[in-house]
């Protein structure tokens, strides 16, 4: 993955602090949380993180292209460890809605 910070650009203080971690390259995954969605970025993906002034995009190694406006944005998690990221995700896909015995979605 390549991060792209734009020169001279002013970003919300969220996004700045976030650029500013990605960019010592110590991180094996990051997550945007967004209102209705996540969205994963690895470290180990052929793709190009780009920071604007109002929005980030990110261009997969295939082309396809993601823009994310930063008000959408309202979490951000930034893991360092591969092991404690395995384990949130451990942790969130016990809550899936599927139901192991019948395969039926459970509705609540």
């Amino acid at each position: 993955m390549e991060i792209k910070r734009g020169k001279g650009k002013v970003y919300p203080p969220l996004i700045k602090d976030l650029v500013t971690e990605l960019l010592k390259d110590d991180f094996v995954h990051f997550k945007i949380l967004c209102a209705n969605e996540v969205h994963h970025f690895n470290k180990e993906d052929e793709s190009i993180v780009e920071f604007e002034e109002t929005y980030v995009k990110e261009t997969s190694e295939n082309g396809d292209m993601l823009y994310i406006a930063y008000p959408d944005i309202f979490r951000v998690k930034l893991y360092r460890d591969i092991e404690q990221y395995l384990e949130d995700e451990k942790k969130f896909s016990a809550f899936n809605d599927d139901d192991e015995w019948t395969s039926n979605r459970i509705q609540f």
